[in-house]
């Protein structure tokens, strides 16, 4: 009877120690394959998150650009660290039975890309010329090969008493466009009685009350503007005054009109109710070109979230110049491609290129990690156009290369310029070249002419300098 007893107390203990086998196993199996899964899982939820942040963060840049909105400020908000659980498992709510959160690292100007636009053509330096045209009535033809930065009319008279001695105007065209600048004396007829005995002879007589300087407009074959005064009385001006008219004045609403035209364009310059008393001639202003190869870099900086997954695997994304970055392992793809964009016209063979840097101040750097979420605020500071005319086809050729500390961010990158320019915009593959060489990638546009004597390249940007803090962490 005592072995009995013994052999029963030996099974009891032999039962609770098979039970907590059991308990473990399940326990190590769970740890093993579930707790992974869950931290799998939260993690790709979390870097879509992060993608979508970045997607927003690109889209606010370029409303604020744009829409030339200057020192107005965007908030982004960036979680650095995994949210809520995707899954709950059975045994959860025990804090070891949870996927270990990974936490990341939000970063401003922590890369090294320098952007280098290169090319020949015609190039504004910054000075104003001021490009006299005398018109020599009653017809001249002018060629205006640049946007006019002023585009005046004048008109004058040795004598001031010629100024009532009847109508004549300077009629300026262009394409789709008049502006008539008209001498417009004020007069006033009215009858009078010579004699009335024996019958009344009546004759004809006007008064005289001044003479005006009017104009009137013309756009796409509607008058805008008509007798619009832009000088009163001009009769008791000093002999030999110049009269001027602005067709750039907003009062006219010829500005933008004239500034949106595609340039070289002719325009004539005629006299009205031609008399040899009046003069006139334009004046025509612009910036400053001519040919010749001219170069920048750029620092881009960038915006770039860094996380070491602790189930799956390592990533950074990153906006840069407009656009959004991948990078893993050995390589780094396009999610959003930077604001470099081309077009192509097939019967001209021109091809246009529209060049938009969008770097960050390098005074920005910083990096906050952790867990909590991050507020990135940005400023786009100034904006300034590039250098290239706005005449058409105004380069010979143009070279963008990319130079980075990575070589994964150079080939990214003329990757993305290869996409826009023959997939999106079907520029032939034989007028441009590409190469990457270790950490520097090159984008050589020659256009149809091999030989690069020809303008058969449009080329036109702007530079918005943006300013970016972060708060949180």
């Amino acid at each position: 009877m005592k072995f009995c007893r013994n052999e029963r107390a030996l099974s009891e203990v032999i039962g609770f120690i098979l039970i907590l086998v059991v308990i473990i196993t399940a326990f190590s199996i769970y740890l093993i394959y579930a707790v992974p899964a869950q931290g799998r899982e939260k993690e790709i939820l979390h870097m879509n998150e992060i993608r979508d942040q970045f997607v927003a963060y690109k889209v606010g840049v370029d409303a604020l650009w744009t829409n030339n909105q200057l020192n107005s400020a965007m908030s982004t908000t960036f979680n650095l660290g995994i949210g809520g659980a995707a899954t709950q498992g059975t045994f959860s709510f025990i804090p070891i039975m949870n996927p270990v959160p990974s936490s990341g690292t939000l970063s401003i100007n922590q890369r090294n890309e320098t952007l280098t636009v290169a090319s020949r053509g015609l190039i504004l330096d910054g000075n104003i010329v001021v490009k006299e045209t005398p018109v020599l009535l009653p017809a001249t033809l002018t060629f205006i090969n640049a946007t006019p930065q002023g585009f005046f009319v004048r008109v004058s008279d040795s004598n001031p008493s010629n100024w009532q001695s009847g109508r004549r105007s300077v009629l300026i065209q262009g394409q789709n466009w008049s502006v008539n600048v008209t001498v417009n004396p004020k007069t006033t007829y009215y009858n009078y009685s010579i004699s009335c005995n024996p019958a009344c002879t009546w004759g004809n007589a006007y008064r005289y009350s001044g003479t005006d300087i009017t104009m009137e407009v013309n756009k796409s074959g509607m008058m805008t503007l008509q007798d619009y005064m832009v000088y009163e009385n001009i009769q008791n001006r000093p002999a030999s005054t110049v009269f001027t008219v602005d067709l750039l004045d907003d009062a006219y609403g010829l500005k933008n009109y004239l500034k949106g035209l595609q340039y070289p364009i002719n325009v004539t310059f005629s006299q009205i109710q031609s008399s040899s008393l009046i003069t006139g001639y334009g004046n025509i202003s612009f910036a400053d070109e001519y040919d010749r190869v001219a170069s920048h870099p750029v620092a881009l900086g960038a915006l770039e979230y860094n996380v070491v997954n602790n189930y799956w695997i390592p990533q950074t994304y990153y906006y840069q110049n407009g656009g959004v970055f991948l990078q893993q392992y050995n390589a780094t793809s396009i999610k959003l491609p930077p604001t470099i964009t081309f077009s192509y016209n097939a019967t001209t063979q021109i091809i246009g290129i529209k060049i938009i840097e969008l770097p960050f101040q390098q005074t920005n750097a910083g990096n906050i990690g952790g867990n909590s979420p991050v507020q990135v605020r940005t400023q786009v500071i100034n904006i300034q156009n590039l250098s290239h005319s706005l005449t058409s086809n105004n380069t010979r050729w143009i070279n963008l290369s990319i130079t980075s500390s990575d070589s994964r961010a150079a080939a990214a990158w003329i990757s993305a310029l290869d996409t826009s320019a023959n997939i999106t915009s079907g520029v032939p593959r034989d007028y441009y070249s590409k190469s990457v060489f270790g950490t520097t990638g090159h984008f050589n546009i020659s256009g149809s002419d091999s030989s690069s004597s020809m303008y058969d390249i449009h080329a036109e940007g702007l530079r918005a300098n943006l300013s970016a803090t972060m708060q949180g962490g």
